[in-house]
């Protein structure tokens, strides 16, 4: 999903038009990237008209510009420079906007990275910025859908909901941690 343009030799050193230009993308896509924000492949075309973006930011040789392509076949810029790859992912699938995705690939990512299941109400904040009603539709959603069966929820005494993949987290360790982060954790200073 994530491509990453390596050095390459076929940069000339010459500051032609082409060179201009390709360093106007790459700075156009490091500034938003400094705002955490992707870039689209279609707004830099509407930027830098009768431009080959993609050969052209490919043939620079830049190591920190990475692209990462859409469902919907569009196409979306960062630089390492400033955004991690992670972080980078959170927003492309907010970009995509598919919050059934969005939920169910971001608690896979947490119940197999981490391992920790996924306070739902981390969907309320930044990068996400999901309502309480989009985030509930979201879960009623997976819930039908064969391909999410996998995504589970779980709640600790206090009422704190979560969710957590069973491919990753068995549910027995999923609860004992979200009561560990809700409630033990702060008995246990």
């Amino acid at each position: 999903m994530i491509e990453s343009f390596a050095s390459q030799d076929t940069a000339s050193d010459d500051e032609g038009p082409d060179s201009v230009v390709a360093d106007a993308l790459i700075a156009t896509v490091r500034a938003d990237s400094a705002k955490t924000k992707l870039t689209r492949l279609s707004v830099l075309r509407a930027t830098f008209p009768d431009t080959d973006i993609q050969k052209l930011i490919g043939e620079t040789p830049i190591d920190d510009i990475k692209i990462m392509k859409g469902a919907s076949k569009e196409l979306y810029y960062f630089s390492l420079l400033s955004m991690t790859e992670a972080y980078a992912l959170h927003l492309f699938r907010v970009e995509e906007k598919d919050q059934v995705k969005l939920v169910a690939d971001t608690v896979r990512d947490e119940s197999r990275i981490y391992p920790r299941p996924t306070a739902i109400n981390a969907f309320l904040d930044s990068p996400y910025n999901l309502s309480s009603d989009e985030i509930e539709s979201a879960i009623g959603s997976m819930s039908l859908r064969p391909d999410m069966k996998d995504i589970e929820t779980c709640a600790a005494s206090n009422g704190a909901r979560y969710l957590y993949s069973t491919i990753y987290l068995v549910p027995t360790l999923a609860a004992s941690l979200v009561e560990w982060i809700e409630v033990g954790q702060k008995d246990n200073p």
